[in-house]
């Protein structure tokens, strides 16, 4: 008997031992919370201002420890976060803090996304899926990038948009007898790119190819129609193609030079289609990726051909 209390204190010793052998500031694992905004900007697609999340939107949560531009110690891999009713986010797998007292760096992605590479993550447009297409990513790495601890919860998550939209606005010159079907409306540039979650870079590959530009049903002020897609940043647009019914050849407008697409901007070309001619109404303008109301203006100026 006296044997077998000696073993279940031996026991209790080691199991204490074990216990204590933490860092300073051990504290069990407990859950984490988000908490995801879009803030100041229209949120996906061709049209319309809604600017919130709305009930069964899911994003991608990643979470990892050791510095904010290193992703290599994952302790959230893609946990799966949705909105309920009641504007929480619930999160499958569920989302833990690895330590009390170690930083933690946070990112969110919208649509939802399985990434292996956060610093090069494979990104292929698709212009009939203008939601999947607009990549919104939200960065919490702490006040001076020196990352949050669970005292820092819910964790803030502030998405943006990673890519840039094109705006194409038509009018048509007199010569035509009435408004002339507009078949199609594409542009020449890149469709795949090389995407770094981490630091927000975004890197176009492959060819340049044609990609169809959706119509919008409301066109923009005093404009016989308009199109706006998504489209990738720093890709090199170099020409827009109008097809128009009955014409055998598409319309070509070119500047000469590559038009600018920036991340989380629009870029908007004006256009008027004459029956031998197209020509460019006014500079092409990039304006803040926000609701836009009646014209589309803006304060930074590319100068036409």
């Amino acid at each position: 008997m006296m044997k077998k209390m000696l073993s279940v204190a031996a026991a209790l010793l080691v199991l204490a031992a074990c216990t204590n052998d933490h860092e300073p500031g051990y504290a069990p694992a407990k859950e984490i919370r988000v908490d995801a905004s879009i803030g100041q900007m229209t949120r996906v697609t061709t049209d319309g201002d809604e600017s919130v999340f709305e009930t069964g939107d899911r994003i991608s949560v990643y979470a990892w420890l050791g510095a904010a531009d290193d992703a290599q110690q994952l302790v959230v891999d893609n946990s799966v976060n949705t909105l309920g009713d009641d504007g929480t986010w619930t999160a499958s797998p569920q989302m833990l803090w690895a330590n009390s007292s170690l930083a933690h760096y946070f990112l969110g992605i919208y649509p939802v996304q399985e990434v292996s590479d956060l610093k090069a993550m494979n990104y292929v447009l698709t212009p009939e899926d203008q939601e999947a297409s607009d990549l919104l990513y939200a960065m919490n790495a702490g006040t001076e990038n020196k990352g949050i601890t669970p005292t820092n919860t819910p964790v803030a998550l502030t998405f943006s948009h990673l890519m840039s939209k094109l705006v194409i606005n038509l009018n048509f010159r007199s010569q035509w007898s009435g408004t002339p079907v507009v078949e199609s409306v594409r542009a020449i540039a890149k469709a795949e790119a090389s995407v770094n979650l981490l630091s927000g870079e975004i890197t176009p590959q492959g060819d340049n190819k044609a990609i169809d530009i959706p119509a919008l049903e409301t066109p923009a002020a005093n404009y016989a129609c308009s199109y706006a897609g998504i489209m990738i940043p720093n890709s090199n647009l170099i020409e827009i193609q109008i097809k128009v019914k009955d014409i055998d050849e598409p319309y070509v407008y070119n500047v000469g030079v590559s038009i600018p697409l920036e991340t989380g901007k629009y870029t908007t070309v004006n256009l008027t289609l004459g029956r031998d001619e197209i020509t460019l109404d006014n500079d092409i303008t990039i304006t803040d990726w926000a609701p836009l109301e009646g014209d589309y203006g803006g304060n930074i100026f590319f100068p036409g051909a």
